[in-house]
């Protein structure tokens, strides 16, 4: 007897209707046999690996002879058992799904969120570029999978957002009603348990099927994806391949594997090229923000770079310039041309070029690029004005400015008339002379002078002319050329006078300056500018010229040390310093300030002096004048166990006698005898310091030296003699 199948698909969702299968035999078995009236008998065909089941209804009598069964697919899949309480056995599915699923259990899926505007998804221009190959891609899959598989490619950004979505229209249209639109969030919270939203939390590949997913519209589909690394295991986003059921699991996976690493590759160079693009702008920024000239000439002597420094120092248009021959823009060879020929660069020479249009003063650096067999492929010139290179040096070689008319303390007249005649030169350009005894504060009165002046933010050049050998003060003051003489710098080296130029120079000791170069010092003064030794070029200063002596500079002039015309070109304005001799009401303010200053020095309470020290002070002269007056109380301070100083006894070689003797008077003895008991007096008293000692002395520093080696004194002080200054 022929027999026919007649299938009625009744739609059963397992949780919310069922407890058992059984139940379910029972309910479908009555329900057939009431639609059809019939007789009829039931059994359940199950299938433990894929945890769907059938159940089949027989019909008698049959229909026309016919028997009818009624199949009912029926849904008992891990997923439904573990929403019923039960956990998954061991290895029954992936770890991350199971985790998904936990995380659910309580919560429903969210309503998915407005789509993203399209002007946000456009901004992604790396994920843009990758969408537009969708296409190709596309139909590389539909090959493989054969035509009567839907597929679709699902691009998201790191943040889960779909950027695009490729396929079929109907699928497409389907997959955006279940929440896989662009512009829609993939989250979990928002799609339920997926492969999109495990893959970038995993950062791996991953699959979900039908039943893996929480989503009632998503129970018929596969979803594999694949994270998108870029540079440096950056995560872009993931790719997924999109499709129904009953494509394999391993075939969608591998496809969605080829998909990530060819898109990552594509991705990868993406990167690079716009990386590269990125560093081009950068440098060309860097490049033309710095201060430097610079400019690249390669082998064939076009320039391939001018910065727009280098065309102002040139006088040249930086974009007329690139690509022509860099001989042809100058009127004047290139100083970079022997470089191509001989390999060999330089760093930081001076150059000086006088040409018919050109006159430039610059430092010059040359770097040659070669390539794997060490030709030179090109040279990149840097260089700037060495005017500004020379205000550079002037900061960090000048003289710190740390005294102003505020810092000079006293109020004695002959101290209030000196301020007040150096306040006002202060305010003109005119060169000034300070007269004044060693230690009276000469170069105090000078800085103070350059800080109250229009030149304050200029460098201060402090030369002590006493200090500097005779056949390298004229190298110091004036500078010299490369190959001038033995042992003179590569390159050469600017004076003090180049330095200063726009500030102020300060020449202490003025006298001890040999007369040879009093004359390059007074065409100095006169024509404003300097001729290094060596050269014939001389170049422009602008300085302000303050000097300094300790004697009286007539008396040297009728001695024929010092030239008169020298002394008229210095003594615009002449400010006389008084000794502190002169100014013994000062010395009470004086001692309380070194006190104070001395005793933070040394960590101690802070000191007081009594009135008989103050008054056994002001009987002393002070030869050494505030100098002496300074040491003496650090002296005090440091050997002091109290915190006042009582009592003060001025130096053993100035202590008036207290009785002298008629009887005996004090042995007779020669000149050379005394001189040399004042120099030893006066190093016990300075404690072996001899900078000071000479200071006092109103002699050179080589000088003492050579009269305490004359002499045989021993010098017990250790370390190195610092001079200081007041």
């Amino acid at each position: 007897m022929e027999s026919f199948f007649h299938t009625l698909e009744v739609e059963l969702v397992h949780r919310t209707r069922f407890e058992t299968l059984d139940q379910a035999g029972r309910e479908v078995f009555a329900y057939i046999k009431t639609y059809y009236n019939r007789q009829c008998g039931h059994s359940v065909i199950g299938s433990p690996r894929t945890g769907r089941a059938k159940i089949c209804v027989n019909l008698y009598p049959p229909k026309r002879g016919k028997i009818m069964t009624a199949r009912c697919a029926f849904s008992d899949t891990p997923r439904d058992r573990f929403l019923r309480g039960e956990e998954p056995p061991p290895g029954c599915l992936e770890e991350a799904v199971l985790s998904s699923w936990r995380r659910l259990r309580d919560r429903a899926p969210e309503e998915a969120a407005r789509p993203v505007p399209r002007e946000r998804l456009s901004a992604n221009r790396l994920l843009a570029g990758i969408a537009a190959t969708g296409t190709l891609i596309l139909g590389s899959i539909r090959l493989i999978l054969g035509r009567n598989h839907p597929v679709a490619i699902v691009l998201t950004d790191s943040d889960l957002i779909i950027h695009s979505v490729a396929g079929d229209r109907s699928f497409v249209e389907r997959l955006d009603a279940a929440g896989l639109g662009e512009g829609r969030s993939a989250v979990e919270d928002a799609l339920g348990t997926n492969a999109i939203d495990l893959c970038l939390r995993e950062r791996r590949p991953m699959v979900t099927s039908s039943w893996h997913h929480v989503r009632v519209d998503l129970t018929n589909t596969m979803i594999a994806a694949a994270p998108l690394f870029g540079l440096n295991t950056a995560l872009h986003g993931t790719i997924a391949l999109v499709s129904d059921a009953s494509v394999g699991t391993d075939t969608l996976s591998g496809l969605a594997l080829l998909c990530a690493e060819s898109t990552s590759a594509q991705m990868g160079a993406v990167e690079t090229s716009g990386n590269l693009d990125r560093m081009l702008v950068e440098q060309r920024a860097i490049i033309d923000s710095i201060s430097d000239g610079l400019l690249v000439v390669d082998e064939d002597g076009r320039v391939r770079h001018m910065n727009a420094p280098a065309g102002r120092i040139l006088t040249l248009n930086p974009e007329h310039s690139v690509g022509r021959r860099f001989a042809e823009l100058l009127d004047f060879e290139p100083i970079i041309a022997p470089i191509f020929r001989t390999g060999i660069g330089y760093y930081d020479r001076e150059l000086i070029i006088d040409s018919s249009r050109r006159h430039l003063h610059l430092i010059d650096t040359a770097i040659p690029i070669k390539d794997a067999h060490g030709k030179v492929q090109s040279v990149v010139n840097t260089f700037r004005e060495f005017n500004r290179a020379k205000r550079i040096a002037q900061q960090i070689a000048g003289s710190p400015v740390r005294y102003t008319f505020e810092d000079i303390i006293g109020t004695s007249d002959c101290l209030r008339h000196a301020i007040g005649d150096a306040r006002k030169a202060a305010l003109g350009t005119a060169n000034i002379l300070l007269n004044g005894p060693s230690g009276s504060g000469k170069e105090v009165f000078a800085q103070a002078i350059h800080a109250h002046g229009d030149r304050r933010d200029a460098p201060f050049i402090a030369v002590n002319c006493a200090a500097l050998p005779r056949e390298l003060i004229e190298s110091e003051l004036f500078g010299y050329v490369a190959g001038s003489f033995t042992g003179a710098q590569k390159g050469g080296r600017p004076g003090k006078f180049e330095m200063a130029s726009g500030g102020t120079i300060f020449l202490d000791e003025i006298t001890e300056m040999p007369l040879d170069l009093q004359a390059k010092l007074l065409r100095v003064l006169q024509e404003r500018e300097v001729t290094r030794i060596g050269a014939t070029r001389p170049i422009p200063v602008d300085v302000r010229v303050i000097a300094a002596s300790n004697r009286n500079l007539k008396d040297s002039i009728a001695r024929r040390e010092f030239r008169d015309d020298l002394y008229y070109r210095l003594h615009v304005v002449s400010i006389t310093i008084p000794a502190l001799k002169d100014r013994k009401s000062d010395i009470p303010m004086l001692a309380t300030h070194f006190l104070r200053k001395y005793a933070a020095s040394a960590g101690k309470p802070v000191f007081t002096i009594s009135d008989g020290a103050l008054r056994s002070m002001a009987e002393y002269d002070w030869p050494g004048n505030v100098r002496e007056l300074e040491n003496t109380l650090e002296r005090l301070v440091v050997l002091s166990d109290g915190t006042e100083i009582q009592r003060f006894d001025p130096p053993g070689d100035a202590r008036p006698p207290t009785s002298p003797s008629p009887a005996m008077p004090p042995a007779l003895k020669s000149l050379r005898e005394h001189e040399r008991d004042v120099i030893a007096a006066t190093l016990i008293h300075m404690d072996h310091n001899v900078t000071k000692a000479a200071e006092i002395l109103g002699i050179a520093r080589p000088t003492l030296y050579s009269k305490i080696r004359d002499y045989g004194i021993v010098l017990q002080r250790t370390g190195s003699d610092v001079a200081s200054r007041i």
